[in-house]
């Protein structure tokens, strides 16, 4: 992707940040993905006086993801009881993305916990509200909400949730990091709902099916990734093309279908005037 990014679309190497997993040449704490790093190298979008109002920004995300059922159904999965109270439905289910560090002990004993929808989708509306709304968000994960204490396939990029303590977890980091923005809506809210104004996302899959990596020359690639790039070289997208029209030249089966979300997903490829 970085190189499609330079090569391709003549991205400076500057205006290029990347946070890389084991074997991607990461020799300090500062330049892995772990959960810390994420959430900062995307609040700083915000902040960074170089990326100007109305600039494109691409974000990009290769790793797992899982899928978590209320704080409720979530006791139920792992205890195999039916739960006591009934489902919040408000907050069920939620996917996730998984950090690099999302089972390592924090200070308090319990794991790393994953970077939710709600809090993820914040985010990307806080940096909207500072920069504009010519965001493309890219995920190479999938969510399955089948995951439960058993693992997927080889291959798959996605597993299982992280235990109770974690999700509760989750969501009250979620909301003590966005609290001090205007604006924001607590996830806890029952009101709350994801902007898909924002920003245009494309993802692999849909929630109940399974994405795949594949061992290349230089290590395991998703198999999204790799058809995403190889579409968009193809020379089949003209100049008018939009991220619908992208989807849908996409090669896809009964197991794997790629979506296009956002109100904006008819714009031209990269928001181009």
């Amino acid at each position: 992707m970085r190189q499609y990014l330079t090569d391709d679309l003549h991205v400076p190497e500057e205006r290029i940040q990347c946070l890389l997993g084991r074997g991607g040449n990461s020799r300090v704490d500062s330049s892995i993905p772990s959960r810390r790093n994420i959430i900062s190298a995307l609040l700083d979008l915000a902040h960074n006086p170089q990326i100007e109002a109305d600039d494109c920004i691409i974000i990009y995300f290769s790793g797992h993801g899982t899928s978590y059922q209320c704080a409720r159904c979530h006791e139920s999965i792992f205890t195999g009881e039916k739960p006591e109270t009934a489902c919040l439905k408000s907050l069920c289910p939620i996917e996730a993305l998984c950090p690099m560090d999302r089972e390592a002990l924090d200070a308090d004993g319990t794991p790393v916990p994953d970077i939710s929808d709600r809090e993820f989708n914040s985010i990307i509306t806080h940096i909207s509200r500072a920069k504009g709304n010519r965001i493309t968000v890219i995920l190479d994960c999938c969510h399955s909400a089948n995951l439960t204490r058993s693992f997927p396939d080889e291959g798959a990029r996605a597993i299982p949730p992280l235990p109770r303590a974690s999700f509760d977890k989750m969501l009250l980091a979620a909301d003590q990091n966005m609290q001090q923005f205007p604006d924001y809506l607590s996830i806890f809210d029952e009101d709350w709902f994801p902007n898909m104004d924002s920003h245009v996302i494309l993802a692999p899959c849909r929630e109940y099916q399974l994405t795949d990596e594949r061992r290349g020359t230089s290590g395991f690639r998703g198999v999204f990734t790799q058809r995403l790039l190889d579409t968009l070289r193809s020379g089949r997208m003209g100049k008018d093309a939009t991220y619908t029209d992208l989807i849908d030249d996409l090669p896809w089966s009964e197991c794997q279908t790629p979506v296009v979300a956002g109100k904006r997903k008819n714009t031209r490829l990269w928001y181009q005037d």
